[in-house]
This record gives structure tokens, sequence and C-alpha cells, in this order.
């Protein structure tokens, strides 16, 4: 009787060691896949590619060249309208109004563009401050 006992012993003594190995090898391999993409994360972000900008918020994106068009040309609207009148403030309120649905459609970049490139030829011609 005392083999068996043994045998017995011997065999959860090699289970147990497999489970701590593959508690072992799957905290190793989760280490691993988190260095891996911590790695990337950092090289996507350093890359040296010509024309990218950076935004507000760690924001790497090339700029939309439409949005900075689409921008000044409504600013340019406002500066044909005049001073304190509706139309001026219809035109404002357009240049809000496109932003807010360009982030309500997912595209934050391209609103943040936009209103960039409004502000900065209102800013300019100083009709706000």
């Amino acid at each position: 009787m005392t083999p068996t006992l043994n045998t017995r012993k011997h065999r959860l003594r090699r289970k147990q060691r497999r489970r701590w190995h593959k508690g072992r090898l799957t905290f190793v391999l989760t280490v691993a896949a988190f260095v891996i993409i911590s790695i990337m994360s950092l090289l996507s972000r350093c890359s040296g590619e010509a024309g990218t900008v950076f935004r507000g918020g760690g924001d790497f994106r090339k700029p939309v060249p439409e949005a900075i068009q689409a921008g000044h040309r409504d600013a340019a609207e406002v500066l044909d309208t005049p001073p304190g009148s509706m139309e001026r403030d219809n035109a404002l309120l357009k240049i809000r109004a496109r932003e807010t649905n360009l982030r309500k459609a997912g595209f934050n970049h391209a609103a943040d563009d936009y209103i960039n490139s409004a502000r900065d030829l209102l800013i300019k011609k100083g009709v706000i401050q």
C-alpha cells in the first residue's frame, strides 16, 4: 500500500508544478505582450513623418487641408458682413455649428483644424479676441 501512496503524492506534486509553471508562463507572456505594445506605441508616436502637427491631448495626426480651407472660407464670410449685424452673428454661429457637427461625426482632429484656422483669421483681423 505504501507504493501507491507515494505515487499519488508524486502525481500531486507534478500537477502542482504544472499549475505553477502555467501561472508563471501566463505572467511572463502577459508582461512580454505589455512591453511589446508599449514599445510599438512609443515608436508610432515618435515617427519622423513630415507634416505632423502636435495638438492638445497628444494628437499627432496630419492636418486636414480641407478643414483648414473651410475654416478660412467661413471666417472670410464673417469678415464680409458688417460689424454688429445679425449676418455676422449668423456667420459666427455657422462656424460653431459646423465644428460641432464635425465632432459629433467623430472627426475631432478635422474639427480642431477647422476651428483653429477660422479662429486664427478672426483674431488676426480683430473680429474676436
